[in-house]
């Protein structure tokens, strides 16, 4: 009994000794919290439609077709390739994402997949950031579609690419998937003369 006793005493006071040197409990700083502050696209839109058409948009070449780009490669599956061609006419390598891949997918509930940088910026294109895009049924009628870029390096490069995908995905690729499914599929035919015009931008969270 009394090794027991002892043995408790030791622990208690080991900890205390712990606690008073803070191994418990490292608290970051103001200038930590900000060092470390992960860089990232944050964006979500509303959509008035049900989440199967929703999900239909993203889950075959037929649906991206109508909403991201005139043509693509697109495998929904780990590891599947990912090629979004804006200008399809265009050289390799010009053509728009390429190169891609899908990394997860949860079955109308979300998909996660590789993206680079525009031809304009060739450093940063040579690397792959990583985009998230969810799916959460609000009603039998309206969806909420939020997407996530993250995996930013540091730079000036790096920071005019971040500022450039803010303004892309919530400006184009996110009001067309709405807009194709509120009003009718894009039409790539002589774009962007005949861009739909002033659509509300998706909003950042």
């Amino acid at each position: 009994m009394k090794t027991r006793t002892l043995l408790i005493q030791a622990l208690c006071m080991l900890a205390a000794t712990l606690v008073s040197y803070n191994v418990f409990a490292q608290t970051l700083t103001a200038a930590e919290k900000e060092l470390i502050k992960e860089k990232k696209v944050n964006l979500y839109i509303r959509i008035n439609a049900p989440l199967d058409s929703v999900w239909s948009r993203w889950s075959s070449e037929k649906g991206i077709r109508k909403f991201f780009a005139p043509a693509c490669n697109y495998e929904l599956q780990t590891f599947g390739k990912l090629d979004i061609f804006f200008a399809p006419d265009a050289p390799p390598g010009q053509r728009g994402a390429e190169d891609n891949r899908i990394l997860a997918v949860e079955e109308k509930k979300m998909v996660s997949f590789t993206w680079d940088a525009p031809p304009q910026y060739p450093a940063i294109r040579k690397q792959r950031t990583l985009v998230t895009v969810r799916f959460y049924p609000t009603s039998e009628k309206e969806t909420l579609v939020t997407l996530t870029q993250t995996g930013w390096g540091q730079g000036p490069d790096w920071e005019t690419v971040l500022n450039y995908f803010n303004e892309a995905w919530a400006g184009f690729v996110l009001p067309n998937l709405k807009y194709s499914l509120e009003v009718g599929p894009i039409d790539w035919t002589d774009f962007p003369k005949n861009a739909p015009q002033g659509l509300k931008p998706a909003q950042r969270f």
